[in-house]
């Protein structure tokens, strides 16, 4: 399986398992208030209509910096870099746009600072992006 999409999921699954609601108005509101069994005094704004329960502020902290840290950890692998490169490259239609920004930002990197290794697998990821997109065009299948 690849490697980045693997870890993506696994994130996404630890985020989506944490005692945490979004209310955008009164009814979602106290509705988030019943999943999380609590009351208003006892939850904290996590922002962008997030609500998570006060005494889960430093489990919900260890959980990004634990997160963080794996990705960190990730990157050093060039099979996760490329992997991720080809997946961001395609998420953020280079092919159209045939800028880096997007796709870089995935991973906490900037062009212009990106090592000579990290380079060469940017380089393989979009020629085989490219290469794959081409050959879509002239098959037309994916």
């Amino acid at each position: 399986m690849n490697k980045y999409i693997k870890l993506k999921n696994k994130h996404e699954k630890e985020i989506n398992n944490f005692p945490m609601f979004f209310a955008f108005d009164d009814k979602q509101f106290e509705k988030g208030l019943k999943k999380l069994n609590t009351t208003k005094k006892d939850i904290f704004s996590i922002g962008m209509g997030g609500f998570i329960r006060k005494v889960d502020r430093h489990k919900y902290n260890d959980l990004f910096k634990k997160q963080y840290e794996e990705e960190k950890e990730a990157k050093k692998d060039d099979i996760y870099l490329y992997q991720g490169f080809r997946h961001e490259l395609s998420n953020h239609e280079f092919i159209i746009t045939y800028d880096y920004t997007d796709t870089l930002n995935c991973f906490g990197l900037e062009y212009d600072k990106l090592t000579d290794k990290e380079l060469k697998i940017l380089e393989k990821a979009k020629n085989d992006y490219l290469k794959n997109m081409e050959e879509v065009e002239i098959n037309g299948n994916v």
